[in-house]
Parts: structure tokens; C-alpha cells; sequence
């Protein structure tokens, strides 16, 4: 993944497990059709540290344009869940035997 704020783009590194987890926890606390600015600042906040803090969050605020935003905050959410949930599927369905 990347991102382009004033010129430069920045790639996110391979995301770490505890990402995830904070993957699952945004998505699962945040209402998506009522955002408020508190959650609104979270995901921002996850995608600076899904890019090792590479930048900040006003720098994605003030740098990238409002149309990109949520679309930009999707595909982190997505990527990093999207790894995960695609290993899980590989899992055979073990059931055990007695």
C-alpha cells in the first residue's frame, strides 16, 4: 500500500499482528454511518500507524485530498484484515474424532 501526501508517497510496511487486532477493535466500535470526530481521528490515527508513523495525522488531514480520504482508510482496514481472514480460510475444518 501507499500513500501520496504533498509529493511524496510513503509505503506502508507488512503490517504487524497487533494491527490486526486494532483493525477488528476500529471496525468493530466505529459507526461507519455516523462517524463522530473522535473516531474519525482513530482511523486516521490507525493509517499512521500502519505506516510506522512515517507522518502524522494532521499531515494526512491537512495533505491529502477529502475525496481520498475514506477511500484511503477502507483499504487499510481492508488490507490488513483482508491478510488475515484469507489465512484463516486456508485452515481446514478439523473436526474432531472420538
Amino acid at each position: 500500500m501507499e500513500i501520496i501526501l504533498n509529493d511524496k508517497t510513503y509505503i506502508a510496511p507488512a503490517p504487524k499482528a497487533r494491527m490486526v487486532r486494532k483493525a477488528i477493535e476500529l471496525t468493530d466500535a466505529t459507526n461507519f454511518n455516523n462517524l463522530n470526530p473522535e473516531e474519525f481521528d482513530n482511523l486516521v490515527g490507525f493509517v499512521v500507524d500502519l505506516y510506522g508513523k512515517q507522518f502524522t495525522i494532521d499531515d494526512i488531514y491537512d495533505e491529502l485530498d477529502a475525496d481520498k480520504l475514506m477511500p484511503t482508510i477502507e483499504e487499510c482496514l481492508n488490507t490488513v484484515v483482508g491478510r488475515v481472514g484469507a489465512k484463516l480460510e486456508q485452515f481446514p475444518n478439523a473436526q474432531t474424532e472420538k
